[in-house]
């Protein structure tokens, strides 16, 4: 690489670096408990977002899902201090855990997030996922792209195709040539472990796209190895970073930014594709979601198997009308879509 390359390079890293280690808009969290760190207006933030999907009218649910969607990325990455990323809700859900009845204040400190989470989906159901989640959002964003091309494919059945291989290929080009920039540049720890689940998420690319249709529902599977992974470094207090982590901790983190990228432009080739197979948190959420107040429920008399949910479920949680909750993220575009309301949402506070 010549120099004049390298030297371009290097200052585009600075340039990250001084951007992120200043990303956050307060200098500590507001409203903090007793003079604490506590995140309250998260935790009021938190519990907004997951409202929203209830007061909003159908007519314009999808066009406000995706304005929460805006917030919740802003909320995340300028606002709140204790979330660092998927892998780190984790984290510091044990850490919390461990220091109750010795430093209160302390384990509500890092309990706070994942529980306000855990809580509203065991009220509204995955609704977390579909409407605030900021790497689901981000990757939702970017399938919007190439969403005409992925649903094609999707209604023939998820065959072999030319143009999502070479999709792939430029994201394990783009995944090969950061790779080797960083190896360069830097000397790699366990630290720098979110680099794995980029590789990880760089196969499955290939392998959906040679045969997605016979492999799909296997491969989500790896979620659940996901959580124990991540579950078990935590309780070993072995840190592994997320992705997007880099804009969550003020500080440039050069491994959980190319993981990042590497979410962001996997979800070209297949929607939502961290959220399908790797994401942790998703393991989470769907136990959490078991005991929802809030569910959809499918009338199969109304139902003229016109394929409109399916067609619009970017996860695959719904077939002609029959909905899989471990999938689901509550985006609702299935009942929006519907146009013989066999799909309705219901509250049942009784259960």
């Amino acid at each position: 690489m010549a120099e004049g390359d390298t030297g371009m390079l290097q200052n585009i890293e600075n340039w990250f670096s001084d951007l992120f280690s200043n990303v956050k808009l307060f200098d500590k969290a507001l409203m903090g408990l007793e003079g604490s760190y506590v995140e309250l207006l998260t935790i009021l933030s938190l519990g907004l977002l997951a409202i929203v999907p209830v007061i909003v009218s159908r007519r314009r649910r999808q066009l406000w899902r995706h304005v929460n969607q805006v917030i919740g990325i802003v909320v995340f990455i300028f606002v709140v201090f204790t979330c660092l990323g998927v892998f780190g809700m984790i984290r510091n859900f044990h850490r919390g855990l461990s220091e109750i009845g010795r430093e209160n204040i302390i384990a509500l400190y890092y309990c706070s997030v994942p529980v306000m989470v855990l809580v509203t989906s065991m009220l509204f159901g995955p609704t977390f996922c579909g409407w605030i989640c900021p790497t689901g959002s981000l990757q939702e964003f970017t399938g919007m792209l190439t969403r005409r091309l992925c649903r094609k494919r999707k209604k023939a059945g998820y065959p072999f195709s030319w143009v999502f291989l070479v999709l792939a290929a430029a994201v394990a080009v783009v995944f090969l040539l950061w790779m080797y920039r960083l190896s360069v540049s830097r000397v790699f720890f366990l630290e720098d472990s979110s680099i794995y689940w980029s590789e990880v998420l760089v196969i499955l690319l290939f392998v959906l796209v040679w045969r997605m249709g016979k492999w799909d529902k296997k491969l989500r599977r790896l979620r659940l190895l996901s959580f124990i992974i991540v579950t078990t470094a935590a309780v070993m207090s072995v840190r592994i970073t997320s992705p997007v982590h880099f804009g969550f901790a003020k500080v440039y983190d050069p491994a959980s930014f190319l993981a990042t990228v590497m979410v962001v432009l996997a979800a070209l080739v297949v929607p939502r594709v961290w959220c399908r197979y790797l994401c942790p948190w998703k393991f989470a959420i769907n136990w959490a979601a078991k005991h929802s107040v809030r569910r959809l429920e499918f009338d199969e008399s109304k139902c003229t198997k016109c394929g409109e949910c399916t067609d619009g479920c970017d996860t695959d949680a719904i077939e002609d009308g029959k909905i899989d909750m471990n999938e689901c993220i509550m985006c609702l575009r299935c009942t929006d879509r519907c146009p013989e309301n066999a799909i309705s949402l219901e509250d049942n506070w009784r259960r």
